[in-house]
């Protein structure tokens, strides 16, 4: 090793200046939006998201129940809306298909004149043709006037009545005796 200077070299003494200036810059590196504000973005973001699935839910959920002469009245529903409907069962309207789950049969108010006629396919217990029982269908209204029914409830109203009207239903109008609760005892 020599400490001989290349031609190329200069030595660091020789080396010409370059003029120094008073102006310093500062490098920032520039973003949309800071932390705060993407957590904000991403809440709000979240919060719609919630908001939309839970109003999806909800409406996909609802169920109108009507009468059936609301029913017979109404404009067929969509596939993705169901539809509720309470009513009676029409006498001697009952038939089961060869299959033995699918049922056809027709329902009136309980003081309506007008019929609903049901289509349902699924397991129908004895209890449905009780006179007295009501009826609730969950389904939609064909565009040929008749309602397909997916889900069906028999309510007996021998669970529901109290003893003045199970007497009425039973023929004997004569009101039950009295049966005094706490209130009516004196002190």
């Amino acid at each position: 090793m020599t400490n001989e200077i290349n031609d190329h070299q200069q030595p660091e003494s020789q080396q010409p200046l370059l003029p120094v200036t008073a102006v310093t810059t500062t490098a920032h590196t520039s973003t949309l939006m800071g932390p705060r504000a993407k957590l904000g973005f991403a809440f709000v973001l979240v919060a719609a998201a919630l908001a939309y699935f839970a109003f999806t839910a909800f409406e996909g959920a609802t169920v109108d129940y009507l009468s059936v002469a609301q029913v017979v009245e109404q404009a067929p529903t969509s596939l993705d809306r169901q539809l509720g409907v309470t009513g009676k069962l029409v006498q001697d309207s009952y038939v089961r298909d060869a299959d033995g789950l699918t049922a056809r049969f027709s329902l009136k108010d309980e003081d309506g004149f007008e019929e609903l006629h049901v289509t349902y396919a699924g397991e129908i217990g004895q209890v449905f043709f009780n006179d007295h029982s009501e009826i609730i269908l969950q389904g939609q209204k064909l565009s040929d006037g008749s309602f397909n029914a997916d889900n069906l409830t028999v309510r007996c109203p021998s669970k529901y009545l109290t003893e003045a009207e199970q007497a009425e239903l039973d023929g004997n109008p004569e009101s039950p005796p009295h049966q005094p609760d706490y209130f009516d005892k004196e002190a």
